[in-house]
């Protein structure tokens, strides 16, 4: 998950406030870059948006417009000021753009098959997220911190708990969503302490094809 970095922001003026974004806090100059820096949903998504920048980069036919375009986005941005509300809304909307066009550019293509009985190919969203919740859940809780998160054909994400045992689970909280639609987890969130829930669900192939059930993560909540 990292995607671009026409994000030449910025930072804010006492560094030991400021939080991880996806640019250097400690170059932050507007009102807007300050905002980001000092707010850590703010830091969180500006890290998401690069990472979706980046890939949207790395499949694009024409990155020149896919450039221009972010560039119009930053001018949109930075008429927030230093309103989070604004700024969060800017930023939820150009992500949502920018996965709704790396989901476009993965898309497979698909050819005929004179085989009729041939199940059809998962649908995008379904081969980017990998996961679909089953209603078992385990009753179980941990705490502990995140060490590792990885994608293949389903995304997992592993939490060491205080005893130093790793838990792996398939990573299905909402926490998890922006997460697996780029395939990587913001650095920000690694070796956070966290409280999650665990329950079961549906591991599928790269074709869509259920392969059964395993641990999932339901929820996650950061306690720093």
């Amino acid at each position: 998950m990292k995607l671009l970095l026409p994000l030449c922001l910025i930072a804010l003026l006492f560094t030991s406030l400021s939080y991880a974004a996806g640019f250097d806090c400690t170059k932050a100059k507007t009102a807007t870059e300050k905002a980001i820096c000092s707010t850590t949903s703010l830091s969180d998504l500006d890290e998401i948006l690069v990472l979706s920048f980046n890939k949207a980069v790395a499949g694009s036919a024409d990155v020149k417009a896919l450039k221009t375009t972010q560039q119009a986005w930053l001018k949109t941005r930075e008429a927030c000021a230093s309103n989070v509300d604004c700024i969060t809304k800017a930023y939820t909307s150009r992500i949502s753009e920018l996965i709704n066009l790396v989901a476009k550019n993965q898309k497979p293509t698909t050819t005929t098959s004179s085989n009729s009985s041939a199940k059809p190919a998962a649908p995008a969203a379904q081969q980017t997220t990998n996961t679909t919740p089953n209603p078992k859940p385990t009753g179980k809780t941990l705490t502990g911190k995140i060490t590792s998160y990885e994608c293949g054909d389903n995304c997992y994400l592993t939490v060491q708990d205080d005893q130093s045992k790793n838990h792996v689970a398939l990573c299905t909280a909402p926490l998890c969503e922006s997460w697996n639609e780029v395939a990587e987890i913001p650095t920000s969130y690694m070796q956070k302490k966290v409280i999650v829930s665990l329950g079961r669900a549906k591991q599928y192939d790269g074709a869509g094809n259920e392969m059964g059930e395993m641990d999932a993560f339901e929820s996650i909540t950061l306690l720093e």
